[in-house]
């Protein structure tokens, strides 16, 4: 199962530097994967107040979470291979949902 429309939306289209509509829209990152999974649960994924998402300091615990299980990890993450570029869209977003408490990061793993 691909990613869903209005997920896709909200995350990757707005968020994602790496996302490229129509090509190959059954790839999902981590990030994509986790945010689904807590939308099903009835956690509210808001992405309307995003524009200060990135909080360097607290980016190690969710790289370990969320990014080792990544698909993209090993090959094709540029975040992996360079910090000083951005993460994925659904990184971006659960770091904001982690720095409202919205969520914790057992809720991502």
């Amino acid at each position: 199962m691909g990613p869903k429309p209005d997920l896709t939306q909200a995350v990757c289209l707005r968020l994602c530097s790496y996302y490229k509509p129509g090509r190959d829209e059954e790839l999902a990152c981590q990030g994509y994967l986790v945010l689904e999974r807590l939308a099903q649960q009835g956690i509210l994924i808001d992405n309307k107040n995003t524009d200060h998402l990135r909080d360097r300091a607290g980016e190690e615990p969710l790289v370990q979470a969320l990014c080792m299980a990544c698909p993209f990890h090993e090959q094709d993450c540029d975040f992996m291979e360079n910090s000083a570029l951005p993460p994925c869209g659904g990184f971006l977003l659960l770091m904001q949902l982690l720095g409202k408490k919205k969520i914790s990061i057992d809720d991502v793993k």
